[in-house]
């Protein structure tokens, strides 16, 4: 439903197709918004598995930290209840166009709620009052909504997140990487 509604943001050709080292592939796309929000959008299919095991993948820090180890240098993702979960993030240092970043340390809280038989939901949103934060992070606000659901053999999986950029990270030039 919600990559229905953004279809009046931005036409669908404006996805770019992503293959992964590993396999890995789907489709990206950043919207600007208008100041220094952005909507930033990803579809993926997952051939031949159930929506638990891509739900399980997600949660594994050491997942993570494979397919982003470019840019993590450690993370954190602890069970605090029913579908609640605590995603510590740390970056490596980041060229930026006035020299580096230092680490970038943040946190973010993700619920999810099983849909139906053959889905989930998971709705991420950064932690503000994380004692663990740095001021120096790619965004100040962020809140993601991922669909994951069973079609056929396959799981869809569909990511629609807001953000404003921090543009002492992420210069005006770079709209999301």
């Amino acid at each position: 439903a919600i990559d229905k509604a953004m279809d009046g943001c931005r036409p669908s050709s404006s996805f770019k197709h992503h293959s992964a080292k590993d396999g890995r592939e789907g489709f990206y796309c950043s919207t600007r918004l208008g100041g220094d929000w952005v909507l930033a959008e990803s579809k993926q299919i997952a051939k031949n598995c159930r929506p638990a095991e891509v739900l399980a993948a997600y949660l594994d820090g050491a997942n993570q930290k494979k397919w982003n180890e470019d840019k993590v240098q450690d993370i954190r993702i602890t069970r605090t209840g029913p579908g609640w979960y605590k995603q510590e993030m740390v970056l490596k240092p980041q060229r930026v166009l006035t020299g580096m970043t230092t680490v970038m340390r943040y946190t973010q809280i993700i619920r999810v709620d099983k849909i139906g038989d053959y889905g989930y939901n998971a709705f991420v949103e950064l932690d503000l009052n994380a004692k663990t934060n740095t001021k120096q992070r790619p965004f100040d606000i962020l809140a993601v909504n991922v669909s994951i659901k069973q079609v056929g053999e396959d799981v869809h999986i569909y990511a629609a997140g807001l953000m404003r950029v921090n543009r002492s990270i992420v210069p005006n030039s770079v709209i999301f990487d």
